[in-house]
């Protein structure tokens, strides 16, 4: 907010997944919403791809590299659900369907030209990132021009000309200065001058310094849309919608939680604990950038706009009960390192970290003992072979007597609020309810901002562990 007693604009920056981009039903109920909110806010919009495009594209690019006889037929997969699609929302007689169905078809010459640069020279995660962009070019510019036939004016603009990046291409970061400045230059100017039209931003993708385009990673539209609202956050009074299939964060997960309840307001902190620890709803960085710009995030069902069960994410921690929820990843891996060699050798866990950070290995918890002759760490599943094979083959590792073990079976629970800064006992209350129900703790860990605790336990168990412990704190039936 500006320091002066003259009014800020109100603007609502909004995300539209794939799952809000399927038919005429789902465009016009896109609509309906930017009514209830036109009158009073400005608006930006960004968007993902339609379901299921992204994965097409990489495969794309995947056969591309190998000369695969699939890649036509995944162009004309592709193109077919956006022609498709645009055929159900505009009429073809109008102006709009006929610069959205070139827009189609030129976009799609431009992949296909892309493929044949791939088999010409070589693999490039450049060239992946651009390819695996034209997802929401296509679904941006399609919902756009919807707009304009609806009679909102609306502006089609690509990220990458808006957002600059790092060039860790397919999971690029936000340079947040050079983005800020890039967007007062030229997003602001056309917000401010235009009280009534949309703005219709790319999600997913920016550029590095040198205007390579780089892909933000899954739930990288979610990222956008807290990158343009941070950015604009001295210009008007910023807020993003993020509309989902579902009302917002619950407390524990619907698919393993015999009960569930919705979390009304928390604060980013809890939030970023949430999405760390199995929620999938929202991009973990996209909650970081708000927070720092000081920005009250939404998510709201996009099947019942007018709900009032949504849930709101701002600065504040609002104090109640300690634990506002009860979150797990079903499927990890973990690691123990061990042996006496792991004392009298300096750096054992920096060599650790660097080897895995080298390799793109994500660490999901760390947990070391008091005698320092082991490291126990959790990774995801899927790199467990990977994992496996770095540590046996390395130079340090596999070849100065240390005893590697890797457990494929297990679980992780954790018990997340603010409230466990304040609490004392909560790990006590962990071990007594798992223990009385016979759940075995593998491992333990509290992250530095001891907003969580979390347990390690094996798989078979995880279903049970995340009801214990939900009665224990939340519903408290002990």
């Amino acid at each position: 907010m500006n320091s002066t007693d003259e009014k800020i604009e109100k603007l609502v920056v909004m995300k539209f997944g794939g799952s809000c981009l399927v038919d005429n039903e789902s465009f016009e109920q896109i609509i309906s919403i930017i009514r209830l909110y036109r009158a009073k806010d400005k608006i930006i919009i960004t968007t993902s791809a339609l379901s299921g495009i992204t994965d097409k594209l990489m495969k794309f690019y995947k056969s591309s590299c190998v000369e695969s006889i699939e890649c036509d037929d995944l162009l004309e997969e592709i193109y077919k659900i956006h022609a498709n699609l645009l055929k159900m929302i505009i009429p073809i007689t109008s102006s709009e369907y006929q610069k959205a169905q070139r827009f189609i078809e030129d976009n799609m010459d431009e992949i296909k030209q892309l493929g044949k640069i791939i088999r010409l020279l070589r693999p490039s995660l450049d060239i992946q990132d651009l390819i695996c962009s034209y997802g929401e070019r296509l679904s941006t510019y399609i919902l756009s021009e919807f707009l304009n036939f609806q009679g909102i004016g609306a502006n089609f603009l690509s990220s990458d000309e808006l957002i600059i990046t790092d060039d860790n291409f397919s999971r690029a970061l936000p340079l947040l200065k050079e983005t800020e400045e890039l967007i007062k230059n030229n997003l602001f100017p056309l917000v401010n001058k235009n009280n009534s039209e949309i703005f219709c931003v790319t999600g997913y993708y920016g550029s590095t310094l040198d205007k390579k385009v780089t892909t933000l990673g899954r739930g990288g539209s979610d990222l956008t849309a807290a990158i343009l609202a941070y950015s604009l956050r001295s210009d008007f009074d910023c807020r993003v919608i993020y509309w989902k299939d579902v009302k917002g964060f619950l407390n524990a997960d619907p698919q393993i939680a015999e009960q569930t309840a919705l979390l009304k307001q928390i604060s980013y902190a809890e939030a970023k604990e949430l999405t760390y620890f199995g929620s999938k709803i929202l991009h973990p960085l996209c909650l970081d950038i708000s927070e720092k710009g000081n920005i009250v995030s939404e998510i709201r069902s996009f099947k019942v706009p007018q709900s009032s069960s949504f849930t709101t994410i701002t600065k504040e921690i609002i104090k109640g009960a300690p634990v506002k929820a009860i979150t797990s990843i079903y499927k990890l891996a973990m690691v123990t390192i061990e042996g006496d060699m792991m004392i009298p050798l300096s750096g054992t866990a920096s060599k650790l970290f660097s080897l895995l950070g080298n390799n793109n290995i994500n660490v999901i918890f760390i947990s070391q003992s008091s005698s320092e002759n082991n490291i126990t760490f959790g990774i995801n599943f899927d790199d467990s072979s990977k994992v496996s094979f770095l540590l046996r083959n390395s130079e340090f590792f596999g070849k100065n007597w240390f005893h590697i073990k890797i457990d494929n079976e297990i679980s992780l629970v954790a018990v997340i609020g603010a409230g466990l800064l304040f609490t004392p006992g909560i790990a006590g209350k962990v071990f007594g309810s798992l223990g009385k129900n016979n759940i075995n703790i593998l491992a333990i860990a509290q992250g530095s901002s001891e907003l969580n605790f979390t347990a390690i336990i094996e798989r078979k168990n995880c279903k049970k562990a995340v009801n214990v412990l939900y009665n224990t704190f939340i519903n408290k039936l002990d």
